[in-house]
C-alpha cells in the first residue's frame, strides 16, 4: 500500500506554529483507499485505532474528514454535546458508535445506525469546529482522493491547511 496523504487533527498551540497534534490518519491508497488512525499519546508516542476506514472518494459528497472528526476528535464541535447524545443513542439503538461505525467501515446508506451518524455529520459541518485540520499531500495521491478531501475541507468550519509534499510543492492554507 501506499502513502498518499496524512491527515492531522489537533489545535494550535498558544504561543509560536506549528499543531498540538491529538489524531493522525494515514490515507494509503492502491486497490481500496483505506485510512489508518492513531491517538497522539501525551508523550508523543502513537496509539493505533482498531480497525481501517475505506471512504467513499467518489460520493456526493465525499465525507473522509468529517467522519475522521466525528469518530476521533468531535470535541472540537461547537454541536459537541448533541453529536456525543447521538453516539450515545447509536450505541443504544445498534450497538455501534461513530467510532466503531467508521473504522468498521459500515458507514453505508441503509446500515444499522445510518441515520444517526448522517445527521451528526450534518450537525459538525453546520456548525464552528474549534480545532485545526492539516492535510499533507504525498506525490502520486490519486485525483479523487485529493478532491474529496478538499472539498470535504471547504465544508468544514474551522481552520484548515493543506500541504503539497515533495520537490517543488509548497503549502497552501485554506482557512486560518
Amino acid at each position: 500500500m501506499t502513502l498518499t496523504a496524512v491527515i492531522h487533527l489537533g489545535d494550535r498551540p498558544p504561543l509560536g506554529g506549528g499543531l498540538d497534534a491529538s489524531h493522525i490518519a494515514h490515507l494509503h491508497e492502491d486497490g481500496v483507499p483505506r485510512l489508518l488512525a492513531y491517538t497522539v499519546e501525551s508523550d508523543g508516542d502513537l496509539d493505533r485505532v482498531p480497525g481501517a476506514y475505506a471512504p467513499a472518494l467518489d460520493a456526493d459528497p465525499p465525507y473522509p474528514v468529517t467522519d475522521l472528526l466525528l469518530a476521533l476528535r468531535r470535541d472540537g464541535s461547537a454541536a459537541a454535546q448533541r453529536l456525543d447524545t447521538l453516539d450515545t443513542k447509536a450505541r443504544a439503538n445498534y450497538g455501534t458508535g461513530f467510532r466503531e461505525k467508521v473504522f468498521d467501515s459500515d458507514v453505508e446508506w441503509g446500515s444499522d445506525g445510518y441515520g444517526r451518524h448522517f445527521e451528526a455529520r450534518s450537525q459538525l459541518e453546520a456548525h464552528d469546529y474549534e480545532g485545526t485540520v492539516v492535510v499533507g499531500f504525498h506525490p502520486g495521491i490519486g485525483d479523487a482522493a485529493r478532491a474529496a478531501i478538499t472539498d470535504n475541507l471547504t465544508r468544514l468550519d474551522a481552520a484548515t491547511e493543506t500541504l503539497g509534499l515533495g520537490v517543488g510543492l509548497g503549502s497552501e492554507d485554506n482557512e486560518s
